[in-house]
């Protein structure tokens, strides 16, 4: 189905409502889009509410990493770290384009250190044997400087791979694919509570459309809970004594520096300056890097960076590296609250698996996991509903397609080959097609049309002007926080949060496309969450 022909989500709501369905979704992350999209391939009627915004809780604010989780062979786990490998190599087969292979280095500091180094990378190596990325290799200091070169080592170390992302990107490219095969999503719609029949199964789920404040009624077979973190307010929206996951919320703050401060081509592991056994990542993107993360017990339920996160990363970065950044250096920032099932005496020690129960019957909840994960995690689920109807539907996420097809550099050059005609940057084709894949060269036609719309929507980062109109109208953005936030990653990565110029300009695309924006309430409700996930770092870098 052309994207021209999807429905917007004022259509999908009308549709949902109309019936019958067979399956409701709530949760817009990661898991909650991976479950519309291998029921609706799977034959299933499938409508996704979100009651925010598609991947705008934890989908959104990870570390942005696709990996198999080398960290977690200290603890023995072997199996979750295979399961690891295996879905990013997925993945990134299938999203080669939002899926990039990432060279990570770590510095040794003495033999045992190295011995240790060398057994854990053999053991990875391993366990991905046959999959797409490189086996480790040893470094030398030149090596290791040469990928970070204000990077405090002494001698030697080692370079493996995994792979990074677009967090948000790759949940809406999920999202994409569902709508494609079919699936009903409706953001910003919130799951007031839900009805069962008198055998007590879950057969209704009451929504509040939360740009109208109208309300609905959806019908269907099975209600899936994919709310992460939030599992206990999904839960309580069932019957009086329903089974309720205990979910222990970790928070893991990120903070963004420019490259010019903070020097690196590479990712570089490091360990945190605290004893706590930690170790962090330095992430390039693009002209910046992202260092993260912490892991600290997340009560508060709205993620934000606090001081201490702020502190605590910038110890780390001053032990690690010479001539280190300041908070006054921080560009950006974000925190996110990763949901892990089960309790222990630090979030730390709290197992990575995921979780699917059935109760009360016709309500199956998931939580846990990790973005690495979100493709077996929906398998589960939708297996479990196939096995409740007595089916035998297949998954067929394996090899499904998430919007870029054959070889991410013929892509690449594909897509430059058509901007050169149109006059459009190789960087900003680049992308174009990171962010859009095969459709690139549509999203690049539209950008045309419109006037200034190859033009950067803030100077200095990769997006486009006529992005925005394309968010709006294919993408299902709705709000100034859906586009900066989210659609491309402004607020993120700018000082401003876009600055005055880049938020009118949304404010007003928005009300072009929509109709009836508040566009000074839309820009003030976009300040406040920013400032808010920002903390300490604010939006004009250190703050008194």
């Amino acid at each position: 189905m052309p994207l021209a022909a999807l429905p917007d989500r004022e259509v999908s709501l009308a549709r949902a409502v109309d019936g019958p369905l067979d399956l409701v979704v709530v949760g817009g992350g990661i898991t909650g889009a991976g479950v519309a999209l291998d029921a609706v391939t799977r034959g299933y009627r499938v409508a996704l509410v979100e009651r925010e915004d598609i991947g705008s809780g934890t989908s959104s604010k990870s570390s942005k990493l696709v990996h198999g989780g080398l960290r977690y062979l200290a603890t023995g786990d072997l199996m979750m770290v295979a399961e690891g490998v295996r879905e990013r190599d997925r993945t990134r087969r299938n999203a080669p384009h939002l899926v990039r292979p990432l060279p990570f280095v770590v510095a040794d500091t003495t033999a045992v250190d190295r011995a240790m180094l060398k057994a854990g990378l053999l053991a990875y190596d391993t366990l991905g044997t046959g999959r797409s990325v490189a086996p480790h290799r040893r470094l030398d200091h030149a090596d290791v400087l040469a990928a970070a070169p204000t990077l405090r080592a002494e001698g030697g170390g080692y370079r493996y791979w995994d792979a990074r992302t677009d967090d948000a990107r790759l949940t809406l490219a999920i999202t994409q694919a569902a709508r494609q095969h079919g699936a009903l999503v409706i953001n910003h719609c919130e799951a007031t509570s839900l009805g069962v029949s008198s055998s007590g199964r879950v057969e209704r789920v009451e929504l509040r459309d939360q740009l109208t404040g109208a309300s609905a009624t959806l019908q269907a077979r099975w209600v899936v809970a994919a709310a992460g973190v939030w599992a206990g307010d999904a839960r309580r929206l069932a019957p009086a004594g329903a089974w309720s996951p205990e979910v222990s919320p970790a928070r893991g703050a990120h903070l963004v520096f420019d490259r010019a401060t903070l020097p690196v081509s590479e990712a570089v592991v490091f360990p945190s300056a605290d004893d706590d056994g930690r170790r962090l990542f330095a992430v390039p993107w693009g002209g910046q890097v992202y260092v993260g993360t912490n892991d600290v017990p997340g009560e508060e339920l709205t993620p934000a960076v606090t001081q201490g996160d702020a502190d605590y990363l910038l110890r780390a970065v001053g032990a690690a590296f010479h001539h280190a950044p300041l908070l006054d250096d921080v560009v950006g920032a974000w925190a996110g609250l990763r949901p892990l099932v089960g309790d222990g005496d630090s979030t730390a020690d709290i197992s990575r698996r995921h979780l699917v129960v059935e109760d009360p019957l016709g309500l199956i909840s998931v939580t846990g996991g990790k973005l690495t994960t979100w493709r077996q995690m929906a398998e589960d689920v939708v297996d479990a509903v196939v096995t409740g109807d007595g089916g035998d539907a297949r998954c067929r996420t394996v090899h499904l397609s998430l919007g870029a097809s054959g070889d991410r550099r013929t892509g690449d050059a594909r897509v430059r080959d058509i901007g050169a005609k149109l006059g459009v940057s190789p960087i900003a084709c680049s992308a174009l097609y990171h962010r859009h894949g095969d459709i690139a060269p549509a999203v690049m036609a539209a950008c045309t049309r419109e006037a200034g719309g190859t033009e950067p929507l803030v100077e200095g980062l990769p997006y486009l002007r006529g992005e925005v109109r394309w968010a709006v109208r294919h993408e299902l953005a709705r709000t100034v926080d859906d586009v900066l936030q989210r659609r491309t990653r402004v607020s993120l990565r700018h000082r401003g949060a876009g600055g005055a110029d880049a938020i009118a300009f949304v404010a007003s695309v928005l009300d072009d496309e929509l109709g009836g924006i508040d566009r000074a309430a839309q820009t003030a409700d976009y300040l406040t969450v920013v400032d808010a996930e920002r903390g300490p770092v604010g939006r004009s870098g250190a703050q008194a």
